[in-house]
């Protein structure tokens, strides 16, 4: 049986007055693809970052491979695509994947085939067209074989 690699229960946040995400609970089984829809404001953006320990949720029980999203330890699990990302304009594709990658990760040679990055290896990523700069996020994330992934605004730009 798969085993539960997300779980969220009665997850609450407030912005000012307005409640963002309103006790919401799901979880999500291991090989599961979870995808979270909803109209802009929604609430989707600041679940994902509250799962990811981005943001501080007002209440609820939030867990990522059965520990709290700001466990240190956890970092080294998940791998993340965030809605606002950037790289320093002048760093180059191959670069910034031989950069981030850690002692086993997944050879950045075929993450740029598998992504349609390797004959933009050598752009600068300021150089990139949006399209571009979101599939080098993607191998970003996946690059240190990741347990869990979780990507934001996924379709944008793709």
């Amino acid at each position: 049986m798969p085993r539960t690699v997300i779980e969220v229960d009665g997850l609450r946040k407030r912005y000012g007055g307005q409640w963002a995400v309103d006790d919401v609970s799901f979880s999500v089984l291991e090989g599961e693809i979870f995808g979270i829809l909803g109209a802009n404001g929604a609430g989707k953006t600041t679940t994902v970052e509250s799962l990811q320990g981005l943001r501080r949720p007002d209440a609820g029980r939030l867990r990522v491979l059965e520990r709290h999203p700001n466990d240190h330890g956890l970092r080294r699990l998940v791998g993340s695509q965030l809605q606002d990302a950037a790289l320093p304009d002048r760093i180059r594709v191959a670069e910034a994947l031989r950069l981030f990658a850690g002692p086993d990760a997944v050879d950045p040679d075929e993450l740029m085939q598998d992504w349609g990055l390797d004959e933009h290896r050598r752009k600068a990523f300021g150089d990139l067209s949006g399209g571009l700069k979101q599939r080098l996020f993607i191998a970003l994330a996946l690059l240190n074989r990741p347990e869990v992934v979780f990507f934001d605004e996924i379709t944008q730009g793709l």
